[in-house]
């Protein structure tokens, strides 16, 4: 049995695990990377990790594969820009592998963490498969016959800024009518202050009875997509016309996607996922109605399985194809249906 390290780093946090070819893990940490510009810190705590997880076990670590934010070029170890962590056009390869001393293997955190539900969670045995975590945003992650889709300059999956008809709400890449201004954790926060907010100035005391502002303790600011979620479930009129709105904008965004890859399944995850059937049902059934019908109405619908831990698993799952010595390595993890 193989034991890999797979090592998924964060703008806030980092977390790794040791793990086997099933995907059992055997040892997890974690190391906080708060971190402005700072490449050498970074990998000071990246190999640290490391070196901790590997004297937590008593088997022979192999290999690392490792999950990075932003933009990467990962058969390279480069990274193109990371956002969170002030990193722009910078090796990381040559570093983490001096301090370390094992083989390298590495990936955009997104694509990490599809190839953790394909190998090891919802996805597990199918080889046509996209994974849409919604969370502060949303992105897309695509399996294609067992292969990671990268794109030619490593940045495909941009779902969350492409531009929905009708939609003017201002994104934070500058750009108006993102999918991530409704369909994500930000987005639903956003239309709940808006429309709540009007309902204080309009109606005031109809507005501080409904559900959504008691649960916010009567203030907007406390509010979060969770929140509204649980609100949808106490009946609240205001929640319950914002989670419609995400939704319908969200299985419009998958029957985008469906469309264009024609997958066996798409996997929910992230944040926002947590909300399973409330928001799963209405997700299918707006999909059903946007997407083409020939073909597609066999693609299914699913919430992920590993929850945070994805991406820490697909990057050991990374790991694992070190040992295939060929690009092909992926698809060997990823049987087909």
């Amino acid at each position: 049995m193989r034991h890999v390290i797979g090592l998924d780093v964060g703008g806030t946090t980092m977390k790794g695990a040791v793990l086997d070819e099933t995907g059992r893990i055997l040892a997890r940490g974690s190391r906080d990377t708060k971190l402005h510009n700072n490449l050498p810190l970074l990998i000071e705590r990246m190999a640290g990790l490391i070196e901790e997880l590997k004297s937590r076990v008593n088997v022979s670590v192999e290999a690392v594969g490792v999950g990075f934010p932003g933009p990467f070029d990962g058969p390279n170890g480069f990274s193109i820009h990371s956002p969170n962590l002030s990193l722009r056009q910078v090796d990381v390869r040559t570093p983490l592998l001096e301090a370390v001393r094992l083989p390298l293997a590495f990936e955009n955190d997104l694509r990490t963490a599809t190839l953790g539900e394909a190998v090891f969670g919802a996805g597990k045995g199918v080889s046509h498969m996209t994974f849409i975590p919604i969370g502060t945003g949303i992105g897309m992650g695509n399996m294609i016959d067992g292969q990671l889709l990268r794109g030619a300059h490593g940045i495909s999956g941009e779902l969350g800024h492409v531009s929905v008809p009708g939609n003017q709400a201002v994104c934070n890449c500058g750009k108006a009518g993102c999918v991530e201004t409704v369909a994500s954790a930000a987005g639903i926060v956003r239309l709940a202050k808006e429309k709540l907010a009007r309902a204080i100035r309009e109606i005031p005391e109809e507005a501080k009875m409904l559900p959504l502002w008691q649960l916010a303790g009567g203030n907007l600011n406390q509010l979060t997509a969770h929140l509204v979620a649980e609100a949808v479930q106490k009946g609240d009129p205001i929640a319950a016309h914002v989670w419609q709105e995400v939704c319908d904008i969200t299985g419009w965004a998958i029957a985008l996607v469906v469309n264009l890859f024609n997958p066996h399944m798409v996997v929910v995850g992230g944040g926002v996922s947590e909300a399973g059937e409330l928001l799963l049902d209405p997700v299918r059934q707006s999909a059903e109605r946007y997407v083409m019908k020939a073909g597609h109405e066999k693609t299914r619908i699913v919430r992920a399985s590993l929850g945070p831990d994805a991406g820490m698993l697909g990057a050991g799952a990374l790991a694992l194809q070190t040992f295939t010595g060929s690009a092909e390595g992926i698809s060997t993890l990823v049987k087909n249906e």
